[in-house]
Protein backbone atom coordinates (compact mmCIF):
# COMPACT_ATOMS: atom_id res chain seq x y z
CA UNK A 1 0.00 0.00 0.00
CA UNK A 2 2.65 2.09 0.91
CA UNK A 3 4.90 1.73 -2.28
CA UNK A 4 1.55 1.65 -4.44
CA UNK A 5 0.83 5.40 -3.04
CA UNK A 6 4.63 6.77 -3.30
CA UNK A 7 4.71 5.69 -6.98
CA UNK A 8 1.80 7.30 -7.25
CA UNK A 9 3.03 10.70 -5.57
CA UNK A 10 6.45 10.75 -7.77
CA UNK A 11 4.28 10.38 -10.69
CA UNK A 12 2.28 13.39 -9.74
CA UNK A 13 6.07 15.30 -8.83
CA UNK A 14 6.84 14.18 -12.16
CA UNK A 15 3.75 15.79 -13.79
CA UNK A 16 3.89 19.26 -12.02
CA UNK A 17 5.05 22.07 -14.62
CA UNK A 18 7.12 24.38 -13.87
CA UNK A 19 4.39 26.99 -13.95
CA UNK A 20 3.38 25.46 -10.44
CA UNK A 21 6.48 25.79 -8.90
CA UNK A 22 6.35 29.57 -9.89
CA UNK A 23 2.60 30.37 -8.86
CA UNK A 24 3.38 28.81 -5.46
CA UNK A 25 6.59 31.36 -5.02
CA UNK A 26 4.85 34.47 -6.41
CA UNK A 27 2.05 33.42 -3.97
CA UNK A 28 4.66 32.87 -0.58
CA UNK A 29 6.43 36.11 -1.92
CA UNK A 30 2.90 38.29 -2.63
CA UNK A 31 1.85 36.91 1.02
CA UNK A 32 5.03 38.19 2.39
CA UNK A 33 5.14 41.50 1.01
CA UNK A 34 1.27 42.08 1.56
CA UNK A 35 2.02 41.52 4.93
CA UNK A 36 4.59 43.54 5.82
CA UNK A 37 3.56 46.58 3.24
CA UNK A 38 4.22 48.61 6.00
CA UNK A 39 7.54 47.64 7.11
CA UNK A 40 8.82 47.11 3.23
CA UNK A 41 7.32 49.64 1.28
CA UNK A 42 6.05 52.60 3.93
CA UNK A 43 6.76 55.69 0.76
CA UNK A 44 5.00 53.27 -2.06
CA UNK A 45 1.48 53.71 -1.71
CA UNK A 46 1.02 51.45 -4.99
CA UNK A 47 2.68 48.61 -3.68
CA UNK A 48 -0.44 47.21 -1.83
CA UNK A 49 -2.58 46.51 -4.88
CA UNK A 50 0.60 45.72 -6.94
CA UNK A 51 1.37 42.64 -4.81
CA UNK A 52 -2.78 42.00 -3.85
CA UNK A 53 -2.85 41.46 -7.92
CA UNK A 54 -0.25 39.17 -7.82
CA UNK A 55 -1.87 37.65 -4.83
CA UNK A 56 -4.68 37.34 -7.11
CA UNK A 57 -2.44 36.04 -10.06
CA UNK A 58 -1.21 33.16 -8.57
CA UNK A 59 -4.36 32.53 -7.30
CA UNK A 60 -6.05 32.17 -10.59
CA UNK A 61 -3.06 30.24 -11.70
CA UNK A 62 -3.63 27.48 -9.52
CA UNK A 63 -6.93 25.79 -10.77
CA UNK A 64 -5.51 25.63 -14.20
CA UNK A 65 -2.29 24.16 -13.08
CA UNK A 66 -4.44 21.51 -10.82
CA UNK A 67 -6.75 20.41 -14.19
CA UNK A 68 -3.50 20.32 -16.46
CA UNK A 69 -1.51 17.61 -13.94
CA UNK A 70 -5.01 15.95 -13.67
CA UNK A 71 -5.47 15.58 -17.52
CA UNK A 72 -1.94 14.25 -17.67
CA UNK A 73 -2.02 11.65 -14.95
CA UNK A 74 -5.30 10.30 -16.70
CA UNK A 75 -2.92 9.92 -19.71
CA UNK A 76 -0.13 8.04 -17.74
CA UNK A 77 -2.77 5.89 -15.80
CA UNK A 78 -3.24 2.27 -17.52
CA UNK A 79 -6.74 1.49 -15.84
CA UNK A 80 -9.71 2.47 -17.90
CA UNK A 81 -11.41 3.47 -14.20
CA UNK A 82 -8.94 5.64 -13.45
CA UNK A 83 -8.22 7.27 -16.36
CA UNK A 84 -11.43 7.83 -16.87
CA UNK A 85 -11.97 9.43 -12.97
CA UNK A 86 -8.71 11.87 -13.72
CA UNK A 87 -9.87 13.08 -17.04
CA UNK A 88 -13.68 14.12 -15.55
CA UNK A 89 -11.67 15.76 -12.87
CA UNK A 90 -9.49 17.39 -15.03
CA UNK A 91 -12.76 18.13 -17.01
CA UNK A 92 -14.64 19.93 -13.67
CA UNK A 93 -11.49 21.18 -12.70
CA UNK A 94 -10.94 23.50 -16.02
CA UNK A 95 -14.68 24.83 -15.49
CA UNK A 96 -14.22 25.97 -11.99
CA UNK A 97 -10.86 27.44 -13.27
CA UNK A 98 -12.98 29.23 -16.16
CA UNK A 99 -15.40 30.78 -13.24
CA UNK A 100 -12.59 31.38 -10.78
CA UNK A 101 -10.94 33.20 -13.41
CA UNK A 102 -13.52 35.43 -14.23
CA UNK A 103 -14.41 36.03 -10.60
CA UNK A 104 -10.64 36.60 -9.89
CA UNK A 105 -10.52 39.21 -13.06
CA UNK A 106 -13.63 41.20 -11.97
CA UNK A 107 -12.34 41.15 -8.27
CA UNK A 108 -9.01 42.63 -9.78
CA UNK A 109 -11.07 44.83 -11.96
CA UNK A 110 -12.82 46.49 -8.93
CA UNK A 111 -10.12 46.70 -6.07
CA UNK A 112 -7.99 48.79 -9.11
CA UNK A 113 -11.05 51.01 -9.91
CA UNK A 114 -11.16 51.99 -6.11
CA UNK A 115 -8.08 52.36 -5.46
CA UNK A 116 -7.36 54.33 -8.77
CA UNK A 117 -10.27 56.90 -7.87
CA UNK A 118 -9.16 56.97 -4.37
CA UNK A 119 -5.84 58.08 -5.53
Amino acid sequence: MTARLIRFLTLVLRLVPPLAWWALAGLVFSILNEGFHQELWPNTPAARPVFISLLLSCLMALPWVAAHIAWHLSGALESFFWKSVWRFVALAGYVGATLASGGGLVAQGFMWHEWLTAH
